[in-house]
């Protein structure tokens, strides 16, 4: 195995460890919250008389502005909602490819059955790849029944945590056994990877009920910044690992 496409993996680690904003996360409740506003006051009807020469006419009359932008915030706010799963469910199926291939790729440049081994089980244990279209559109399909929609969704959040927790042990299983080769003891002691945080997904759904939808809001966002801390820590460990590469005799 060259050493080139190693290092091709690597440096390909930005384009698909997407780094998603945290602010993203606020974005569709505020907009749908806002929305509802909008049409509320949009919905009561305003009255008024009209004087036409001999006589009054009595009339009532919607805000059609603020209906009109009410819907519109509900639509964009949705819309970002479901951008959202997609880009989450995007980078896993990314992150998992890409660092699958780097481990087997090393594997084979250093001729270790037993990391080879490691990053088999890895593959297997993390799950197959999901398509983000397919399952967008499950959601939206199952959302005209909103119970069926809220376990598609609850679904989703799981296996977008899970996955990364499967993973990520077998990531440093793997990584550990690299620093027996590899000179990167220190940095495997200090990095996260191996410590990503296992939600419980039954009691984040009672959360969420009792809160009326609201810790839906947390949800969503462990689901952004968790990848993201694991993303940062690849980025440091992976450059570590090129460069005990590059210095190492083969």
């Amino acid at each position: 195995m060259n050493l080139y496409v190693i290092e091709r993996l690597i440096k390909g680690n930005e384009e698909t460890d997407r780094i998603v904003p945290v602010a993203l996360t606020f974005a569709p409740p505020i907009l749908v919250f806002v929305g509802i506003l909008l049409l509320m006051a949009g919905s009561e009807k305003e009255s008024y008389y009209y004087y036409d020469e001999h006589y009054y006419t009595y009339y009532e009359e919607q805000n059609y502005t603020f209906l009109g932008l009410g819907f519109l915030l509900l639509a964009v706010g949705a819309i970002i909602g479901v951008y959202l799963i997609y880009v989450l469910i995007s980078r896993r199926n990314a992150h998992f490819e890409r660092t699958t291939m780097l481990y087997e790729s090393i594997s084979s440049y250093l001729n270790s059955s037993r990391l080879r081994e490691t990053a088999i089980r890895m593959k297997n244990e993390q799950g197959d790849e999901k398509n983000p279209v397919l399952w967008i559109a499950l959601y939206l399909v199952s959302s005209l029944v909103p119970i069926l929609g809220l376990i598609v969704i609850i679904y989703i959040f799981h296996f977008l945590n899970r996955d990364f927790v499967k993973h990520d042990r077998n990531e440093r299983i793997f990584l550990e056994q690299l620093s027996e080769v590899l000179p990167i003891d220190e940095t495997i002691h200090l990095s996260k990877i191996g410590r990503f945080p296992d939600r419980n997904t039954i009691m984040y759904f009672v959360l969420t009920v009792l809160t009326l939808g609201l810790f839906e809001i947390y949800w969503l966002y462990t689901l952004i910044n968790d990848p993201n801390e694991h993303f940062r820590e690849h980025r440091i460990i992976e450059a570590k690992i090129l460069e005990a590469l590059k210095n190492k005799k083969i």
